[in-house]
């Protein structure tokens, strides 16, 4: 299982290429970026925006394992067409961004429904999955996967509704991000996780209590990351396992993760 970390902590205080030198500075040489502005702004990109941020990586050695955005306000399921279509526009630049950054994964939500008086389930899920169908489409010429993630999203909740989508897809260009943190309040990462590992193509760690969603230090809350990472080694999985911690403490907390994975004998 290899480590990566996600630059989640300096969304809202350090440039993506400031970022990444504090991972480099630290001997991480894995990397999932959090594509946000100001740390990462999507609007301006143009063909070798990014020439900057490669020649940092390249200064450490840098794998750009994944792109994620991690915004509450768009959505491939929206009752809205042109919500649909300004999201899917959003990931179809993404993309382009990913090719640049040599990343292996583009991660999105799986959509959201509002929970006064929802939408029916059908017909949201046919909005999901038509604009995944659309993203599969645009990439099908590239190595570049579509992770869809598991999230508390108000319609797809549980991992046997998301792996249902997936497969209903039927696209060897679309997989499962698997977040254990974000199944925590209603399953049991442990053992939910065994369900998807044929369609696995990422896994995200932080911790989290049942009654909040939090992506906090491990260590910190109730999710047992040994249990996690002891049923992915289990079921062969021996991909990216990327720490998404959201800290104050910026690389302080993510340190202290690494090291609570060490003295769990976690880390290969």
């Amino acid at each position: 299982m290899k480590l990566g970390v996600s630059t989640y902590s300096w969304l809202w205080s350090q440039t993506v290429e400031d970022a990444v030198r504090i991972l480099g500075d630290n001997g991480i040489r894995r990397v999932e970026f959090s594509i946000s502005p100001p740390h990462f702004n999507l609007d301006a990109y143009r063909p070798g925006s990014y020439r900057k941020l490669r020649k940092v990586m390249d200064e450490y050695g840098m794998e750009a394992v994944s792109v994620n955005i991690p915004s509450m306000d768009i959505n491939i399921a929206s009752p809205f067409p042109e919500m649909r279509r300004m999201t899917v526009g959003l990931y179809k630049r993404l993309a382009l961004v990913a090719a640049e950054l040599n990343a292996k994964i583009m991660i999105i939500p799986p959509g959201k429904r509002h929970p006064l008086l929802p939408p029916d389930y059908n017909l949201i899920y046919s909005y999901a999955k038509d604009s995944i169908c659309q993203l599969a489409d645009h990439i099908q010429d590239t190595d570049l996967i579509i992770g869809v993630e598991t999230l508390p999203s108000l319609f797809i909740d549980t991992t046997t509704q998301l792996k249902t989508l997936v497969n209903d897809i039927a696209s060897e260009h679309v997989k499962i991000v698997y977040d254990a943190a974000n199944v925590f309040g209603l399953e049991d990462p442990a053992e939910t996780l065994k369900e998807v590992r044929e369609e696995l193509c990422l896994l995200h760690l932080s911790d989290t209590k049942r009654s909040k969603w939090e992506h906090n230090i491990l260590g910190t809350g109730e999710l047992d990351s040994k249990a996690f990472i002891d049923a992915a080694k289990a079921i062969g999985y021996d991909g990216h396992l990327v720490l998404e911690v959201i800290s104050s403490d910026g690389i302080g907390g993510i340190l202290h993760s690494i090291d609570t994975l060490k003295r769990h004998g976690l880390l290969d």
